[in-house]
């Protein structure tokens, strides 16, 4: 979670502040300062600590932009501007090196290594020893999201059987 920027007091610090706090009241008598002044300075600082950590929820949680998922969805409400449904992801994939002309037809489905899958929308034919294919993920929302770093593996139908065929890119 991002930081707010409020500045919360660690348990110990409140523990030895508020020790201060109490010894330094009870002066120079010796018989009271070693009353019960850990055992309030402890409670205290818990409490305390506590509250802290309520206002520092508070603070994150204040403005959508470094709000937690239930508060995001109640600043949408408020706002009227409701959460849009996921989407597919759409883009491209790209094979380079490739050899001949190979036509990729559309409709033709294409894997990541983690066996999302996406369907090519177009047919498209290598040019230049690049082909370059448009393409959209099969499901909708973040899972479909793919870094430039994800190896993908072209996947055909065939009559015998699925076959795949492996592209570098």
């Amino acid at each position: 979670m991002a930081d707010s920027q409020f500045s919360r007091p660690e348990l110990p610090q409140l523990i030895a502040t508020i020790r201060s706090d109490l010894l330094t009241r009870f002066e120079e008598d010796v018989l009271l300062r070693r009353m019960d002044a850990e055992v309030y300075a402890r409670a205290q600082a818990a409490a305390v600590h506590t509250l802290y950590g309520y206002i520092d929820y508070l603070a994150r949680n204040m403005l959508p932009d470094l709000c937690d998922e239930d508060w995001l969805y109640r600043h949408g409400r408020i706002k009227r501007c409701p959460r849009k449904d996921a989407v597919a992801a759409t883009g491209f994939v790209r094979w380079d090196g490739i050899s001949g002309t190979p036509t990729l037809p559309a409709g033709t489905q294409v894997q990541r290594d983690d066996q999302v899958t996406f369907t090519t929308t177009q047919t498209v034919k290598a040019s230049g020893g690049v082909l370059r294919v448009p393409l959209i993920a099969d499901n909708t929302g973040a899972a479909g999201n793919t870094d430039d770093v994800w190896r993908c593996a072209w996947v055909r139908q065939s009559a015998a059987s699925r076959q795949q065929d492996t592209l570098t890119p």
